[in-house]
């Protein structure tokens, strides 16, 4: 069996900010992976400044 590089992260994210998510997956029809995904890279971004 193989295992993914990195240990997913979503048990750290609260309840209700996955009912968030999953709200803005239904209305701009993009997966949660790919809002994270944007999320994580903007949070980065506005770390390295």
């Amino acid at each position: 069996m193989s295992y993914p590089k990195y240990a997913w992260v979503g048990n750290r994210i609260s309840e209700s900010d996955m009912v968030a998510l999953y709200k803005m997956k239904q209305q701009t029809r993009r997966p949660i992976t790919e809002l994270v995904a944007e999320a994580v890279s903007q949070y980065i971004k506005e770390g390295s400044k």
